[in-house]
């Protein structure tokens, strides 16, 4: 698939994703720290300083100017924006089939792009049908290796990378007690996914 092909995917991705993030978040046990809409200060900075002149914007008008915000003035749009290019361009999650892309996007803003790869390519492997990598890097093997899986399994795809994000919750959990405290949310955005 090509970039220009995905605003209007992305937005659907993005808006379901949004429903697992909220708004502002300032809770003292998350390791992400302050957010909003899912945006770390970190995720931010990271925008501000490395990316926001170097990437295509989402929109035909241009990115907006993200220079002076904060996290407790990130818009919706500006935090969008950050999506479309740190989530989603950056990574190449528009290489998947369309069907495999919402969960892949919304792990990859859950547990970051390289991890959310990680998984993918080691539920492929799993697989038995493919032998890759799993370096956290979603180029044109991966992409392959995705579609001849997905041809072979269909759904059952989705629902084993939705298998090992849980597997993945429990892990963070038994590494780190106090995050217990997120497991069921955690839970219920994995369970999302999950197709009949």
């Amino acid at each position: 698939m090509s970039l220009t092909t995905q605003p209007a995917l992305f937005e659907r991705l993005f808006a379901r994703t949004l429903t697992h993030e909220g708004g502002f978040s300032d809770h003292p046990l998350d390791n992400g720290g302050v957010t909003k809409y899912g945006i770390t200060q970190h995720t931010l900075n990271a925008y501000q300083d490395n990316l926001s002149a170097t990437t295509p914007s989402l929109s035909t008008d241009g990115s907006p100017d993200l220079a002076q915000t904060t996290i407790a003035s990130l818009t919706q749009a500006e935090a969008m924006q950050i999506y479309w290019v740190m989530y989603y361009q950056q990574p190449k999650i528009y290489l998947l089939a369309s069907a495999i892309q919402p969960v892949i996007f919304d792990m990859a803003v859950n547990h970051g792009p390289r991890q959310a790869i990680k998984i993918l390519q080691h539920v492929l492997n799993l697989s038995g049908l493919v032998n890759i990598i799993q370096d956290g890097q979603l180029g044109p093997v991966t992409a392959r290796a995705c579609d001849q899986v997905y041809q072979q399994m269909g759904d059952y795809l989705i629902n084993a990378l939705c298998d090992e994000r849980v597997a993945f919750y429990h892990r963070i959990v038994a590494r780190q007690p106090n995050q217990q405290i997120f497991l069921n949310g955690w839970l219920r955005r994995a369970q999302a996914y999950y197709l009949a």
